[in-house]
């Protein structure tokens, strides 16, 4: 382990030799562009100090003015807060080999998670972004850390800020411009010994002494204190040789399917069983990237980290190598010469009027005689008048009145230079007065956009860059995502407009992107992926070992400008046309960012465009087939009783008219066997069938008996016979038959 110490230390100091010799030019250059940036009227950057020492006296002689008007910070914010309002952001595509479109959206809205709970736009982002606009380079760094604020194992990815470019030392012979193909990298910095024993409590035996690197001085070129401890974060990127074997896997359906297979991931068995049945294979690399962390003259902590990449990332300004010597430059190289020629033309004009006098007097000897105090104090004092005199007092002769000289004026040569220089500073940044925020010529919205537009392609090199470097920050985090997210868990995912959703990551799934239900429900056939995602309690699951992604960058405005430029082209669709706003109400109202937008744009969205509307459709057709065939089992129902029902009471009247027969049958016969009798003989059965008749009726003894005939028989009609027959009532109808 010694001597392996040894070697590291020694190939770290030979890295950091050459990379400080390579960039020895640039480092020089940064750090006084730097310093020119933050000029100011106490520090005097902005003027070169052999000549600061001189106007100020310090070599003798009287002080001269010496100004500082920094209007190089100006031109650099504008680029620096361009970005600002400007969003940078990842996007992911699928390309191929079973990825698809639904996984790159999730996969890019976990990177999107990583730069908010990193805070990258306002911190690593920006911090690069300076570096590249002030020094010509900037960078950031991606890491990996337990999640933070949970007693757990995982891990999980954190974007951080490099604060000084300079204290970045690369590998001087990348060719890509994005340096991607850099095989080492390190971060170096002078940490407090106590400092470096409160994180590192374990290793409090380090030396306070420095790596023997180019004659014990720090990167900064300064003496090392005994207090200090300098710390390397060393990245090393190397090959692995490996082996790929065109494994036989068999399917349900009895086929084989050839899957190729890394053999450092295989089961030994495996291996062995594909070199028996002389599987075919071939030799191949895959890269990987080491970390040291060296500290003094000590590694106190290395091994493999989950990246194929160096994680460094640089934002290039503008990079050249000249003679073998390296040199990068921001926007405020180009403005040193035009801002000194500012601050001297300035200083020039304020000297030149510095040193005239005050307006004088011309006057007559003999017309102050007397007065000579009052005039002494004349350019001093606001005396309400000047007395003088009019005559010669020896001969009366007159005397001209004293005449003012013309005032002292500075020099039109310098304020000729300051405008010249001004000038100057916007042709070398193509920021010109309209850019910079003062009036110009145009009035229409397009004119004033393509003056905005010629600005912005002047300097779109920084833009670009900062693209090719979000590039490059993607493919290191879509790399390494399935090293990190190696087991099943729940992963938060944030959408462009800043929307929070939650969403798995499954390395065993079956599919790059498939939808998780909740128990007991089920997808209808024929269903979306947008319409089971939508369904309440789904999660959508992800496996990123499945297939292949790519990145581009998308460095524009930001969600919060775009939603607002959105805004202002509805407004003018909906003045020209109002009648549209049942249409788009539910649109131009999301687009708005006052209170309650959002809830009047929900009560405005048409129901069409809710993705539940067609889960809601097909369950009422479901209901309405459901519905039907209980209707049509009702019926049935309703049917068979309604004919138990009529021949129950068919049942019921045969029984009614079949007792009918018999009595009218019983009557017949016995009336049949009355009429064979004598008319005379049958008045006493006659009257006692009567009374019985009268007795069913509710009449009871001869005492019940009315005086009258019978009201029965007062309603027979006038035409019956006499002697005719009557009949007893009917017991069915109630009436008398006669």
């Amino acid at each position: 382990m010694e001597e392996r110490t040894d070697d590291i230390l020694a190939e770290v100091k030979e890295r950091y030799e050459a990379a400080e010799a390579f960039e020895a030019n640039w480092r020089t250059n940064a750090l006084d562009d730097l310093r020119f940036f933050h000029a100011d009227s106490r520090n005097h950057y902005q003027w070169d100090s052999a000549v600061y020492q001189a106007r100020s006296g310090t070599f003798g002689g009287s002080p001269r003015p010496c100004l500082t008007i920094n209007k190089t910070a100006q031109h650099v914010l504008q680029v620096e807060n361009d970005a600002r309002q400007s969003q940078m952001g990842i996007k992911v595509n699928a390309t191929g080999f079973g990825s698809t479109a639904k996984a790159a959206d999730v996969i890019e809205g976990i990177i999107r998670h990583i730069e908010y709970q990193s805070n990258a736009q306002q911190n690593a982002y920006m911090c690069a972004i300076q570096g590249q606009v002030r020094q010509g380079i900037g960078w950031f760094h991606i890491v990996t850390d337990y999640v933070r604020g949970a007693d757990t194992f995982d891990q999980d990815f954190y974007i951080k800020s490099v604060p000084d470019p300079r204290s970045v030392y690369s590998d001087p012979n990348t060719q890509e411009p994005d340096h991607s193909d850099m095989q080492w990298a390190m971060i170096v910095e002078e940490m407090p010994k106590a400092e470096f024993e409160r994180l590192y409590p374990a290793h409090k035996d380090v030396s306070g002494a420095p790596l023997s690197i180019a004659g014990n001085t720090d990167y900064r070129g300064q003496e090392a204190g005994k207090d200090v401890v300098r710390v390397f974060r060393y990245y090393r990127r190397s090959e692995r040789k490996d082996t790929l074997w065109a494994v036989p896997v068999p399917q349900q359906d009895g086929s084989t399917v050839i899957q190729p297979m890394r053999e450092s991931v295989m089961p030994a068995e495996a291996v062995e069983y594909c070199r028996s049945m002389q599987a075919q294979s071939r030799s191949i690399t895959r890269p990987h990237v080491e970390f040291f962390l060296i500290a003094g003259d000590k590694i106190v902590s290395s091994g493999d980290t989950v990246f194929t990449y160096v994680p460094l990332v640089p934002v290039i300004g503008m990079e050249s190598v000249i003679d073998g010597k390296l040199d990068r430059s921001g926007l405020v190289r180009a403005l040193l010469d035009p801002q000194r020629m500012y601050n001297y033309s300035a200083s020039a004009s304020v000297e030149s009027v510095a040193l005239q006098t005050k307006s004088p007097w011309l006057v007559d000897a003999r017309a102050i005689e007397g007065y000579e105090n009052d005039w002494s104090n004349a350019n001093v004092s606001n005396a309400a008048y000047l007395p003088y005199r009019s005559t010669d007092p020896d001969d009366s002769s007159p005397i001209a009145p004293p005449q003012r000289l013309d005032p002292a004026t500075g020099s039109t040569g310098h304020i000729a230079l300051m405008q010249a220089s001004d000038s100057q500073m916007q042709m070398v940044t193509g920021q010109y007065q309209a850019e910079m925020g003062a009036p110009g010529n145009e009035r229409s919205g397009r004119a004033i956009n393509e003056r905005q537009r010629q600005s912005d392609t002047a300097n779109y090199h920084y833009t670009d860059n900062q693209g090719m470097a979000l590039r490059l920050a993607g493919r290191i985090l879509i790399d390494a995502i399935p090293y990190v997210y190696d087991t099943q868990r729940a992963v938060q995912v944030m959408g462009a407009d800043g929307t929070q959703t939650s969403a798995v990551v499954d390395p065993q799934a079956p599919q790059a992107a498939q939808v998780e239900l909740p128990p007991g429900q089920q997808a209808e056939p024929g269903m979306t992926f947008e319409q089971r995602a939508a369904i309440e309690g789904a999660i959508i699951a992800i496996n990123p070992t499945i297939g292949r992604y790519d990145v581009e960058a998308d460095v524009g405005p930001a969600f919060a400008t775009r939603r607002q430029d959105t805004f202002n082209s509805l407004m003018q669709v909906l003045q020209a046309n109002p009648a549209i706003m049942e249409q788009i109400g539910d649109l131009f109202f999301k687009a708005a960012d006052f209170p309650l937008a959002d809830e009047i744009a929900d009560r405005l969205k048409p129901a069409t465009d809710d993705p539940r509307l067609g889960q809601a459709q097909q369950q009422i057709q479901q209901m309405q087939g459901i519905i039907q065939q209980l209707q049509q089992k009702l019926n049935d129902k309703s049917q068979d009783f309604a004919l138990r029902a009529d021949k129950q009471r068919h049942e019921q009247v045969t029984d009614l008219m079949e007792a009918e027969t018999r009595r009218d049958k019983a009557d017949t016969d016995r009336m049949a066997a009355i009429g064979s009798e004598d008319p005379a003989s049958l008045h006493p059965v006659l009257e006692a069938l009567v009374r019985k008749v009268l007795a069913e009726q509710g009449y009871h003894g001869p005492e019940s008996l009315p005086s009258g005939p019978p009201a029965d028989l007062e309603r027979l009609p006038s035409n019956n016979p006499p002697g005719g027959l009557i009949h007893a009532p009917n017991p069915v109808t109630g009436a008398v038959d006669v």
